[in-house]
């Protein structure tokens, strides 16, 4: 598809409250803000971070679930040109030290300012100041927001984006997923990952409204809102609740986060929501192919500001959502090739103008001489009825080299014997788990995908 401008010449919260002042632009709980009060709010906080002495450049981290205080921590870091970084609220100290270390972080905000962290760090408090003149100018290019990779595979990286990058993903996702000045867009993924912050973007590109909700109140916020990104498990909850309870009045959902159980995406269209589907990453700032669901196991055509090719079978990259790179010491190193195409490690083909994912090239094991896709077996687990997460890893086999295993979150037991008689027909045998383990609760904390390095650590001390 051919690119397509986002015709920002201002920051796109400026924009909106030339074009739509007194609309309402946010809301969290029984508060809302128009495009008016947010502008004057953002400029103030920016104001309060160049009287705490936040500069150009410096890295501001924000340690904390999504709430509006965030909202206004995100803009006004971008206001004075400063670099933002969030990072959720349940991270453990020693995690989040070592994240700290890698961003060689400037200012750091704390939503429990009781929390005590063993580090040296500048603390940010969320004040405003109208005394300060804020000398940055629209600079779409610069850095602007990093964000760590989900660390599934490897070590997380962050990932550097410019403004550019995330309008240049936003207004390409919705030439193809209607959002409009009239709609509303939960934010109910987290703004530490890509998806979340996606969810921003796109409400910045739209004017529409961003909904902000307390994490135990998702479900009922879900009702009011018109478009909800989503793992499965979430609508899962979602249908699940409104059957029971009176119907939602959401329309769109962009799910995401693991392979999409098609019986789920049935069940939504019965009740007015229709479903996405794609393939994403974090350093294209978010989703790279999407289609509506359908029975078929593709992601969709490539989105507009996005480019692909493939390398035996390797999925590469480019176009104008490519972040800037990844932030290496106090320097951005980049992430492509020098025609400009960032590898990915995914491996896929196209068949009639729609990308198919085949899965990990670090992810793949060999069982008895076959290669074996562990996304394949955890595609046709979760379309069994009472699977909603599932993880499948390679264990060490004296007979086969190495053997699947699922790591399963289910609302009922599972059964082996029942499970291979669902698999047969579905799967080669030689694909067919040979354990099922229920996934622990503390591998569970993850609203957007399991880590599978964690799952692997902990299969090593089942044995």
């Amino acid at each position: 598809m051919a690119d397509i401008e986002h015709g920002f010449t201002t920051w796109p919260w400026q924009h909106w409250t030339k074009e739509r002042p007194d609309e309402v632009a946010l809301s969290f709980g029984n508060t809302s803000v128009t495009w008016l009060q947010l502008s004057s709010k953002v400029e103030g906080v920016a104001g309060g971070l160049i009287k705490q002495g936040v500069k150009r450049d410096e890295i501001v981290v924000a340690v904390s679930d999504n709430r509006i205080e965030l909202i206004w921590l995100h803009l006004a870091a971008l206001r004075v040109g400063a670099r933002f970084v969030a990072l959720p609220a349940r991270i453990s100290d020693a995690e989040l030290i070592e994240k700290l270390h890698t961003l060689s972080a400037h200012y750091i905000w704390l939503e429990k300012s009781d929390r005590e962290i063993n580090i040296e760090y500048r603390p940010l408090e969320l004040i405003s100041s109208s005394q300060c003149v804020i000398p940055v100018t629209w600079q779409p290019t610069r850095a602007a927001s990093l964000v760590f990779t989900s660390g599934s595979t490897g070590k997380p990286k962050a990932v550097v984006h410019s403004i550019n990058n995330h309008l240049y993903s936003a207004v390409g996702m919705l030439s193809m997923m209607s959002f409009s000045e009239q709609d509303s867009w939960l934010l109910s993924l987290p703004l530490s990952h890509v998806s979340g912050l996606a969810i921003v973007w796109r409400w910045l590109t739209a004017g529409g409204k961003l909904v902000l909700t307390k994490r135990d109140e998702l479900l009922s916020a879900l009702s009011t809102v018109t478009h909800a990104s989503l793992v499965p498990t979430q609508l899962q909850r979602l249908l699940q609740t409104s059957k029971a309870n009176e119907a939602t009045c959401l329309k769109q959902v962009l799910l995401g986060g693991s392979s999409i159980p098609v019986e789920l995406v049935a069940q939504a269209k019965l009740q007015g929501i229709d479903c996405w589907v794609g393939y994403g990453m974090t350093e294209m700032a978010s989703t790279v192919a999407a289609k509506r669901a359908d029975s078929t196991s593709g992601v969709g055509q490539v989105i507009p500001n996005r480019h692909i090719r493939f390398r035996d079978q390797e999925i590469q990259v480019s176009g104008k959502s490519l972040c800037l790179g990844y932030l290496v010491g106090q320097k951005i190193l980049t992430v492509c090739d020098d025609d400009g195409w960032l590898a990915t490690k995914d491996l896929g083909c196209a068949n009639e103008g729609e990308l198919f994912i085949l899965g990990r090239k670090d992810n793949m094991f060999i069982s008895g001489g076959e290669n074996i896709h562990p996304e394949e077996i955890e595609s046709v687990l979760l379309t069994y009825p009472d699977i909603s997460r599932v993880v499948v890893i390679g264990v060490d086999s004296e007979e086969y080299g190495e053997r699947p295993v699922a790591v399963v979150e289910s609302c009922t037991a599972l059964d082996t014997e029942q499970l291979n008689r669902f698999l047969e027909g579905r799967l080669d045998k030689i694909k067919w788990p040979d354990r099922y383990y229920p996934l622990p609760s503390e591998l569970q904390l993850s609203e957007v995908k399991i880590n599978r390095n964690a799952v692997k650590s902990w299969l090593l001390t089942q044995h």
